[in-house]
């Protein structure tokens, strides 16, 4: 009798709960009708669609804020930029986990990065072994100097081959990041391997965190299938792509712990963090977290920055005066300089506006159930914020596909337009650690670029300009779809500037047969 009681007592109490708790008959977010079991699999993005655009639709049929549900998996889309800082900055505190993501982090083994980590003790411990070294503007200006110099080696591997721009800026991107993370010096004039082997982890990388690839993130128990069975084809790709990963994890880490007994003031993020006594693991994957934050998404912003200046050479013009004026003619741009250079600034941010690289972030997912403009976002939930919407809301910038810097200058409150630095690199626990990287980095190419180069439409056989259409690429990272472009000395002077530099500091040695040297070493006690 008494345990009938209680058993009646627990369901009265768990009824009371259900029904009288502030979420008891709260709706989800708008959104379409999904089928039994599947839910909206079947709305989610076509391959090969612009993603950022297919999910900007639902604002103007449900409103900023909506939402699907795949196999009882809720996707919250953020359409709003207030709405995304209320929800991802102001209330972080229960929305800053991440998707479990079966393919990627259990499978493949990007489940212990930082950017894969739930909103746990161990993000902490990443994020302030990271923030040491690399997350106040004071704590990076030990990098300054060998960001200038691999600047203007940049400017002259374009110089000696302007078709190859493209090709160009991954090198520099992989020079700066690979520089800073590891001190390791690419080959001068040749393919570098640990160059091509990070930029095969990020391609695969890119390809495993795709919403909605690979089956087994929706169907979990397909991970148990042998690699030989029907259907786990998945596995044999994934093998792969785990080799490529502790490759990257393991071999440039292993350098620099070498590089660390040769040279005793050896200067990187990886062999500070070591000297500073930072356990061993939180550095491996700090810094790999490093280098897949800031190499991709490097290169990306550079390709729209140029395919801008093609477009819009009266910005170009613009920006090249403010250098002859503040600098004077045939001089290099520094860090230093940056506070006297407003326009160039502008034009920064407004390159970040007009090509946002990552249109939609990487998801969070909710740890707790929240109530948003009356709306249930449930435990669970995950988070898609429409960074590309906010950056080209016609309301907030005016005419968005115009790339003007002028609109980030204007210093009065009613048309002042918002940084898109505040929502580009990420929202509160998530935001992007190595933002100041990319933003030094950006700033120094950037300027450096307009101090020394023309970029111009090339010309055809008839001597006309030939006409760029202006796409970009779908996916995490997206990439304007490819183009040409001319790029030229201002004058003699500039050229000579360049070659002259490269005279006083010819390229350094390439670290690749050392590098070489250790993993050979390290095989032979294995």
């Amino acid at each position: 009798m008494e345990l009938r009681v209680l058993l009646a007592a627990l369901v009265v109490v768990f009824i009371l709960y259900f029904f009288l708790r502030p979420e008891a008959g709260l709706r989800l977010p708008p959104g379409p009708k999904g089928k039994p079991i599947i839910g909206n699999l079947l709305d989610l993005p076509a391959a090969g669609k612009q993603e950022w655009q297919h999910w900007l639709k639902h604002k103007e049929l449900y409103g900023p804020l909506s939402s699907i549900s795949i196999f009882g998996t809720t996707l919250v889309i953020i359409n709003d930029r207030k709405l995304a800082v209320e929800i991802l900055e102001k209330r972080s505190a229960k929305h800053s986990s991440r998707p479990n993501l079966v393919f990627a982090d259990e499978i493949v083994g990007w489940g212990k990065a930082p950017s894969s980590q739930d909103n746990t003790s161990l993000l902490r411990l990443y994020r302030k072994a990271m923030a040491r070294i690399i997350g106040s503007r004071s704590s990076m200006s030990k990098f300054d100097d060998m960001l200038e110099i691999e600047a203007r080696r940049f400017l002259w591997r374009v110089l000696n081959h302007p078709k190859e721009f493209v090709k160009h800026t991954r090198t520099a991107a992989g020079a700066f990041i690979l520089k800073i993370t590891y001190g390791y010096n690419i080959e001068p004039h040749h393919d570098d391997p640990l160059v091509n082997l990070a930029d095969l982890a990020l391609q695969q990388f890119s390809a495993s965190v795709v919403p909605g690839a690979w089956l087994v993130d929706m169907v979990p128990a397909l991970k148990h299938l042998p690699e030989w069975a029907p259907g786990a084809a998945f596995k044999k790709t994934a093998r792969f792509y785990a080799h490529t990963l502790r490759r990257l994890v393991e071999e440039p880490f292993a350098f620099t712990k070498s590089q660390m007994v040769q040279e005793e003031h050896h200067n990187s993020f990886t062999a500070n963090l070591l000297r500073q006594g930072e356990d061993e693991e939180i550095v491996k994957w700090s810094s790999v977290a490093l280098y897949s934050a800031e190499a991709d998404t490097t290169v990306s912003a550079l390709k729209g920055f140029y395919l801008a200046m093609m477009l819009h050479p009266d910005v170009q013009r613009k920006a090249q005066a403010e250098l002859d004026q503040v600098l004077g003619v045939n001089v290099f741009p520094s860090v230093a300089d940056r506070d006297r250079l407003p326009y160039i600034n502008a034009v920064v941010k407004e390159a970040l506006r007009w090509h946002t690289v990552a249109p939609l972030g990487l998801p969070h997912k909710t740890d707790q159930d929240d109530v948003i403009d009356g709306y249930l976002i449930p435990k669970g939930a995950l988070l898609l914020a429409n960074i590309w919407s906010y950056n080209n809301d016609p309301e907030v910038y005016k005419d968005p596909s115009v790339f003007s810097p002028d609109r980030f200058l204007d210093d009065s409150a009613s048309n002042s337009a918002p940084d898109p630095y505040d929502v580009s690199f990420g929202f509160g626990r998530r935001i992007c650690p190595g933002r100041l990287v990319a933003d030094i980095s950006l700033f120094l190419t950037i300027s450096h670029i307009l101090a020394v180069f023309n970029i111009r439409k090339p010309i055809n056989e008839d001597g006309q300009e030939v006409k760029s259409s202006v796409d970009f690429t779908p996916g995490i990272i997206s990439h304007p779809e490819d183009y040409e472009c001319v790029f030229s000395p201002r004058s003699t002077g500039h050229r000579e500037l360049v070659l002259e530099f490269e005279r006083k500091h010819p390229f350094e040695k390439g670290d690749a047969p050392y590098l070489k040297e250790v993993l050979e070493e390290r095989k032979s006690f294995a």
